[in-house]
């Protein structure tokens, strides 16, 4: 027997029921960026290696740990997208995004990929929705985008999100607490993991962001770095939270609060929801003024946030929110003999054509098991065409869950069921 072959481990198959779940919570998102004017965009799936060391740093655990890294055959170093806000920002500068007006403001979507412990709401390859804002320092673009995920929370059925947020100041700012910090960690060395004892030295703001219990406990008595922010920094948060409050929208201040990527400044925060553990954070964000300029561009302040689908979807769960995992075809055409088989199948194809959604099985089964499938893919109406039907030019539209029927003229059935059931915008 030939080998079964299984999937990559931590990339799973995604089934019909999933991907239109998956479908669903996209298209939502991208009414709500469109309608908020950010213009979608996507960039490649493979970058060259040193967008994301030179972006999202080394040290990092995605750098270190979880990128999907390789040489190609033209001996270029290449990785799979860990994150999307570097290869965006790459876009930028190359495209001559610069010369836009600003900001531009830019939405995406699609999958990711970490080499990380697969396990609920952590996948090895994963699908992201976000925005990024490029061009604009104001501390009420903050705001705006931190309303914008919250709105589509909402907009989805999740009522239990509440927002962390923090403040890590500029790279000066930083500078400072990170030397107090080390110390500090120095100091309680031997309470820490092996990694995080590491990390002391290769990047001590990492530390921070451990989710190692023993790590936790220590870092409950470091340094805020909220004490160390230049006053610049400590007026545009500020200003965040008085454009958060204006709208009534509730916060906890996190002094703790770092994110896993090494570009942002000034103000981050993430969301969290109902569900127990390390993975329910939802997703998160924050401001990355000095990324264009790692990446080669012109100094340029930036925003963005990006939010799992995989770990919106666990949450949706647990809160009770109910998805629909699938849209029935509106149109099952069943038939019965040969002239019925070749008027089925004809009608069939013509609906497609009008922008109906049509199925059937013109060519084997009985009306009764051709009815008994319709039923099993919950298409809520079935039209039958027989031999009587063919030599009348009719035909029977039947309601499949009422059982209620009635009498088409065949030569406008596509016009009446298109009336019906097609979209508003398809026309023949």
């Amino acid at each position: 027997m030939a080998k079964q072959f299984q999937n990559v481990r931590g990339m799973p198959d995604i089934l019909p029921e999933e991907q239109y779940q998956i479908d669903r919570l996209t298209d939502t998102f991208r009414q709500l960026a469109d309608a908020a004017g950010y213009l979608r965009m996507d960039s490649p799936i493979l970058e060259e290696k040193g967008v994301f060391i030179r972006g999202v740093g080394s040290g990092t655990d995605i750098i270190d740990k979880e990128m999907y890294d390789f040489e190609d055959r033209s001996g270029n170093l290449v990785a799979l997208r860990p994150e999307p806000t570097a290869g965006v920002v790459r876009a930028y500068i190359q495209n001559g995004m610069g010369s836009w007006p600003q900001p531009v403001k830019l939405q995406i979507d699609g999958p990711m990929f970490r080499y990380d412990r697969p396990q609920a709401g952590r996948r090895r390859q994963f699908h992201q929705l976000g925005v990024e804002m490029i061009g604009d320092a104001s501390p009420s673009q903050d705001a705006h985008i931190i309303t914008l995920a919250l709105r589509f929370y909402r907009m989805v059925g999740l009522r239990g999100v509440t927002l962390h947020i923090n403040s890590i100041g500029s790279s000066a700012d930083r500078k400072a607490y990170l030397k107090d910090l080390a110390t500090y960690l120095k100091e309680h060395r031997a309470k820490l993991p092996e990694l995080d004892q590491k990390r002391i030295t290769t990047n001590p703001l990492r530390v921070i962001d451990s989710k190692a219990s023993a790590t936790q406990k220590v870092i409950a008595g470091a340094p805020q770095i909220r004490n160390y922010l230049s006053e610049a920094s400590k007026a545009h948060f500020a200003s965040v939270l008085e454009y958060l409050d204006t709208l009534g929208i509730a916060y906890e201040l996190n002094p703790f609060l770092v994110r896993g990527l090494d570009y942002y400044t000034d103000t981050v925060f993430e969301f969290y929801g109902v569900r127990e553990g390390a993975q329910s954070s939802l997703g998160g964000g924050g401001r990355y003024n000095h990324l264009v300029e790692q990446l080669g561009g012109m100094p340029t302040p930036a925003a963005g946030f990006g939010i799992g689908i995989e770990r919106l979807m666990l949450e949706l769960a647990a809160d009770g929110v109910t998805q629909p995992t699938s849209q029935p075809v509106p149109v099952y055409v069943a038939s019965l003999g040969e002239p019925a088989r070749l008027a089925a199948f004809s009608l069939i194809e013509r609906l497609l054509d009008a922008g109906v959604g049509a199925v059937g099985a013109v060519d084997k089964d009985s009306i009764g098991a051709q009815l008994e499938r319709a039923n099993k893919l919950g298409v809520p109406h079935a039209v039958i065409i027989g031999q009587k039907e063919v030599q009348e030019e009719t035909a029977i539209l039947r309601d499949m869950k009422s059982g209620a029927q009635e009498m088409l003229p065949l030569k406008s059935i596509v016009r009446d069921l298109q009336h019906r059931f097609s979209s508003p915008d398809i026309t023949t």
